[in-house]
């Protein structure tokens, strides 16, 4: 399978596109729509009885980071990129919070877990299933590697619910679809879940769905468009030109209190048989 994914391919990536991918990550983390949406799965985690939990795809440490602040939880996370850039990022953000204690970072594949057998009580993959090339081998890691009774916890955005208002309905299919390919590997893949998660082995027991639409103006999805002007050449999908053509529209639009755009969010929260 041939990667396009630039979060799939980091160890690959130079420094504009990794900067670009870490800003994107802290911005979005930060954002209070993306917040609440953590937070929210987090609630239904079992985290004040856990003593372990495993951050796959960790990325900056925006999920750990948050685990660990949480005035419930008093146990130890491993967080896991497959970048080394993206991991020193995360020790480097966590020490800023004072966090550093009670988390750590490792470079590794979440393809190819090296923790043993039933280690973790919690396994979190926040936002990371849609870039790898094998996410079936992601689950059946996470549910290897979680305890009997222990907790899988998936969240992702359906990418191919990703849509921006654009005056030519074709024109605004063909930029969507490039960009959905050159930034994820897998669009489609949050609607296969349930079934994927049952032939991980795992037991489906709650999901939450959100909807981030912005409409006039854009905060959430306008941040985004920066690292489009990165990333999505990097891909080798679009022009330079094609994508800053689209990125300056939707900033206009914006300014101009036309905008529109939308995608959906979901997290599925699964259990490992006892």
């Amino acid at each position: 399978m041939i990667l396009v994914d630039p979060s799939g391919r980091t160890r690959e990536l130079g420094e504009p596109a990794l900067a670009a991918m870490i800003a994107r990550l802290e911005q979005r983390g930060a954002h209070p729509s993306f917040a609440a949406m953590l937070h929210a799965y987090l609630d239904r985690l079992p985290l004040a009885s856990a003593r372990s939990v495993l951050d796959l795809g960790c990325g900056t440490g925006v999920a750990a980071r948050a685990v660990a602040g949480r005035p419930e939880f008093a146990g130890r996370i491993v967080g896991i990129d497959l970048s080394p850039h993206m991991a020193a990022a995360a020790r480097r953000l966590a020490h800023e919070q004072g966090l550093a204690e009670r988390i750590t970072f490792q470079v590794g594949d979440s393809q190819a877990l090296e923790e043993a057998d039933a280690a973790c009580d919690v396994v979190i993959a926040h936002t990371l299933m849609s870039h790898v090339p094998a996410p079936e081998a992601v689950l059946a890691e996470a549910a290897r590697v979680v305890r009997p009774g222990g907790t899988v916890a998936i969240f992702d955005i359906d990418p191919a619910s990703l849509t921006f208002g654009t005056e030519d309905p074709q024109y605004g299919e063909r930029i969507e679809g490039a960009i959905s390919t050159a930034l994820l590997a897998n669009p489609r893949l949050m609607r296969t879940m349930p079934l994927l998660l049952r032939r991980a082995g795992l037991e489906l027991v709650d999901s939450l769905a959100w909807v981030i639409s912005e409409i006039g103006t854009g905060d959430f999805w306008v941040g985004a468009l920066d690292s489009f002007l990165v990333l999505v050449p990097e891909a080798g999908v679009l022009s330079l030109d094609e994508i800053q053509a689209f990125v300056d529209a939707q900033r206009r639009a914006s300014a101009e209190g036309t905008f529109f755009a939308s995608a959906n969010y979901y997290a599925y929260l699964a259990r490992r048989p006892a």
